[in-house]
């Protein structure tokens, strides 16, 4: 699961963004670069339990992070 996949399973982004407490724009480009900062983590994770979002945990947040590309990689 991607920081993308968590964020989609939102009823929609505008209430996530709400959640989290930023504005539309910054909740749509964390969709778009597939990342969300891990000052909002925290509060990610408590609104995912009361919305009753599985899967959203500290976890499964850090293991999702994008890792950036390493040129002559093989992996």
């Amino acid at each position: 699961m991607t920081h993308r996949d968590i964020i989609d399973s939102w009823p929609s982004l505008k209430v996530f963004s709400d959640d989290i407490g930023v504005a539309y724009g910054t909740a749509k480009a964390m969709r778009r670069r597939g990342s969300v900062p891990a000052i909002y983590w925290d509060t990610m994770i408590a609104k995912a339990a009361s919305r009753h979002i599985v899967g959203v945990s500290y976890k499964s947040l850090a293991v999702s992070i994008p890792r950036p590309f390493k040129r002559g990689s093989t992996a």
